[in-house]
């Protein structure tokens, strides 16, 4: 990564950072409407400093124009504006993703994360949605396991044992339930020192790097 590509990318990441804390700010304190149009005001400034520059996102870029270099930043570009693990997307927690396996040697993907207030659902619970979003997005990440390529969710089935509470650590762990043809079952559970709140089986399909082009560009 070049210099000012990195010094960009820190930087996004830190103001990224910021609005993070400003959402939770926002949510937990009770400013007045002086403080509030001090705030607006501000953030309206920081928005017009980023000036009017659009980001290619990497189905919109054309292929004859991605060689090596190019693909390596997009994929990097991808990663970092994902919904929930992205460092530069201020929506993201961001979820931390590593590999490793469950006590008996299955191959697993480790989620770890910490959800704040904004996600409430019931008092001090984290919104069932947003657990549901969360295994969506590690259940993906079983599909690098077996070398599935692209693929798309078909089905998502969450099953809540108990509430899972704001402001705590999360650990995710996801792992390839059974596979066959281009059909791939794949299971997880989200746990709270040690404890299972929720569990869930997502089933993906494998679909072609065209195909996928195809449906990302037309919002399918």
């Amino acid at each position: 990564m070049a210099g000012s590509e990195r010094d960009a990318r820190d930087e996004g990441v830190r103001l990224a950072d910021e609005i993070r804390a400003l959402l939770v700010d926002l949510h937990a304190l009770a400013p007045d409407a002086e403080a509030l149009s001090d705030a607006a005001d501000a953030v309206s400034a920081a928005r017009a400093s980023l000036g009017e520059r659009q980001r290619r996102r990497w189905y919109e870029v054309p292929a004859d124009e991605i060689d090596d270099e190019a693909e390596v930043r997009l994929r990097r570009e991808h990663r970092d504006h994902s919904l929930f693990r992205g460092d530069r997307n201020p929506l993201a927690p961001p979820l931390t993703v590593t590999t490793g396996e469950l006590d008996d040697g299955t191959p697993v993907v480790v989620g770890e994360v910490r959800v704040d207030r904004g996600r409430e659902g019931p008092p001090g619970r984290i919104h069932g949605g947003y657990v549901a979003g969360l295994f969506d997005d590690i259940l993906s990440g079983t599909l690098g396991l077996v070398d599935a390529g692209p693929a798309f969710t078909a089905r998502l089935q969450v099953r809540y044992r108990r509430p899972t509470p704001i402001d705590a650590d999360l650990r995710l762990e996801a792992w390839i339930d059974r596979q066959s043809g281009r059909r791939i079952v794949a299971r997880a559970r989200c746990l709270v020192d040690g404890v299972v709140t929720a569990e869930a089986e997502a089933l993906f399909v494998a679909v072609t790097h065209d195909i996928e082009r195809e449906q990302a560009g037309g919002g399918g």
